[in-house]
């Protein structure tokens, strides 16, 4: 079974639609924490044709819909990073928090999944998780109830098929030092005159020295310290993101060379490639390499997956966040297609 929508009457009508809840859900301010109310706009939407349930996550809720047993898997998150903008439009985008990361996927999967159901297509499902921008918590309860065979994610991809992602590294780094007053700085130990040392040499280190886009690449994200301007600081923080393409265990050898102790392993996850790339031919789309780390690498542990979405990228996390109303219909259209086309189901099972 195979559907399309794509070019008839209804297209003007089916972009607004699209266009209309992306913006109803981008409209809901959810930072990392604070999904809990688009989680209640989406359940009642979606038990309009889908069995909903809601999986417990501390005080917050992932929302699982499902139509017969699904053995494919649409899924994004629902938190945003933080920092709320102004949500508006104009005739190509819509602007907002999350309206490429990733509320812009979200309402293109629901109406997906509504016009493959209304086709009499079964055995799928919709996930939409917390916590993605910081923890994972969502999908790692997730991946141990749900067992699909094809899970596609969506992300900012431009509408193009990403099968490598790179890994991902979250270090801490502590130094202490000792308080003394400003005016008498040399009886104390400044820690964090400490800490831009050693970060200093940490992007020194030979791997990080050429910050190509599929290379090895670290970001200082957070740095905090001191109790008040007229105190020499007796403690400091950095927070440090590294995304990899080599072993995450080398890259950690050779930071522990050059900063010994302090360093905190938060994060540790492995580069990941996905086994689901016949899809490219399916969908007529081009696969690609993407430097950002999704959640591709748990669900890949145990099925195929893929991440496939709308919106570049480059403007996620930006006060330019944006994505583009006719990429929200074309990447309806390819997952309406991944839903219904009797290829894709005899493929993942190969």
């Amino acid at each position: 079974m195979e559907a399309s929508f794509w070019g008839g009457k209804n297209l003007p009508a089916d972009l607004k639609k699209v266009s209309e809840l992306t913006k109803r859900l981008v409209n809901v301010y959810s930072p990392s924490g604070q999904e809990n109310e688009l989680a209640e706009l989406l359940a009642p939407l979606l038990r309009e044709n889908f069995k909903v349930s809601l999986q417990r996550i501390g005080s917050r809720n992932n929302v699982i819909a499902t139509k017969g047993k699904p053995d494919i898997i649409l899924s994004a998150h629902m938190d945003t990073v933080p920092g709320k903008l102004k949500t508006y439009e104009d005739n190509k985008f819509i602007y907002g928090r999350g309206a490429c990361d990733a509320k812009g996927a979200i309402a293109s999967m629901i109406l997906a999944a509504e016009k493959a159901a209304a086709y009499g297509a079964s055995d799928f499902g919709l996930l939409f998780d917390v916590g993605e921008e910081n923890s994972f918590e969502g999908v790692l309860k997730a991946v141990n109830i749900i067992n699909p065979k094809l899970v596609v994610l969506g992300e900012p991809s431009s509408g193009r098929l990403v099968t490598q992602q790179k890994g991902l590294l979250q270090l801490s780094l502590t130094k202490k030092g000792k308080a003394a007053p400003a005016a008498t700085p040399y009886k104390g130990i400044s820690a964090i005159e400490l800490l831009i040392a050693s970060l200093n040499r940490l992007i020194s280190i030979e791997t990080f020295r050429e910050y190509k886009k599929l290379g090895n690449t670290i970001n200082i994200g957070m740095i905090e310290g001191g109790k008040a301007a007229n105190i020499v600081a007796d403690e400091s923080r950095a927070i440090i993101d590294i995304r990899t393409v080599s072993n995450n265990s080398k890259i950690l050898k050779d930071i522990s060379k050059v900063l010994g102790r302090g360093v905190v392993k938060d994060l540790d996850f492995e580069p990941c490639v996905s086994d689901a790339k016949y899809l490219s031919d399916i969908l007529k789309v081009k696969t690609i390499t993407m430097s950002y780390f999704t959640e591709m690498y748990f669900w890949n542990k145990k099925s195929k997956a893929v991440v496939l979405g709308p919106g570049d990228y480059s403007v996620a996390h930006t006060e330019r966040e944006k994505v583009s109303k006719r990429e929200l219909l074309t990447v309806e259209e390819k997952y309406l297609k991944i839903l219904t086309d009797d290829r894709v189901r005899r493929d993942m099972n190969d």
